[in-house]
């Protein structure tokens, strides 16, 4: 029987029908609700439309979750919580939630990955970083919320502050956000550099990373700062979990230019690893879909 799963952000709700053989039988979006009720009433009418083909919902959400309760409680994008036990007609299917980067970590895991590693964590660069650590073939849940890569400490500029309200979080430094708004500002310094130029037709900050174009010396340093910041929180988690691959995914994935060259340079030129290796980093291959295919996964084998 076909899952019908939700892939939520703090913008927008991205969901589909997926069957057993994990093909999306058909799919759509729309602008995520205000609050509880509207999002609750909007699900439970997508549930019902669906309800002859389905056998379970599966719910991934960008924040901290209450899974034996079936509650979001908060999330830095999405700051209302939501119990989604209130669900229309919710005793007649079987209900899953998790992180949605979670879900998307495992996703990659399942289907590209399975067979090869045993230990891999996922990173997902948007409006903030969100993480999904895969050890020992299962996803790490801790209590519950574990993988919350992007609230990591490691910044030395104490002024920047994350969505999370920490100061000096990672994801203040290397989100893709980050990316976009220091573009901007290298744009308005100086309008005719290539960067600025194929920035103003593609829009996305992630030409910070395009090897191709030549560099201004201020558009060189902020590009080799934030490569750093990435670089320095991916050799943190490694040291800690031991992981034997990195996969990098979010709003970025279908334009990544050079940053995987870029970030296994870097580390390579400041690091040695005379007894190990550094983990393989690889850029998600399911792009916008991976969070509903991911949930579906997640309800059809746990």
């Amino acid at each position: 029987m076909n899952v019908l799963a939700f892939d939520v952000g703090g913008t927008s709700i991205k969901y589909g029908l997926v069957a057993d053989t994990l093909e999306i039988i058909s799919k759509d979006k729309f602008p995520t609700p205000e609050n509880e009720e509207k999002l609750i009433d909007l699900f439970s009418k997508i549930i019902e439309d669906n309800l002859s083909d389905i056998s379970k919902v599966s719910v991934g959400m960008p924040g901290y979750v209450n899974v034996a309760n079936n509650k979001y409680l908060y999330g830095a994008h999405l700051r209302y919580d939501i119990d989604f036990s209130k669900l229309s007609k919710f005793s007649e299917y079987e209900f899953y939630l998790d992180n949605d980067a979670n879900v998307a970590a495992y996703c990659e895991y399942f289907l590209n990955y399975k067979n090869k590693y045993s230990n891999l964590i996922m990173l997902t660069f948007g409006t903030g970083v969100g993480g999904g650590i895969i050890s020992e073939d299962k996803l790490l849940r801790g209590k519950g919320n574990a993988g919350e890569i992007g609230h990591m400490l490691t910044s030395n500029d104490r002024e920047v502050e994350g969505v999370n309200g920490k100061k000096g979080s990672f994801e203040s430094s290397v989100a893709a956000s980050v990316w976009t708004k220091k573009c901007l500002e290298l744009t308005k310094e100086n309008q005719d550099s290539e960067l600025a130029k194929i920035f103003a037709i593609k829009n996305v900050g992630s030409v910070l990373f395009d090897n191709t174009l030549s560099l201004t010396k201020s558009e060189t340093a902020a590009r080799d700062e934030i490569i750093q910041n990435i670089s320095n929180g991916l050799l943190s988690l490694f040291e800690i979990f031991d992981n034997e691959a990195f996969v990098l995914g979010g709003s970025m994935s279908s334009e990544p230019y050079d940053l995987i060259e870029l970030i296994q340079s870097d580390i390579k030129n400041r690091y040695k690893f005379p007894s190990r290796n550094f983990p393989e980093i690889f850029i998600a291959s399911e792009g916008e879909d991976s969070g509903i295919i991911g949930a579906a996964i997640l309800a059809l084998n746990e």
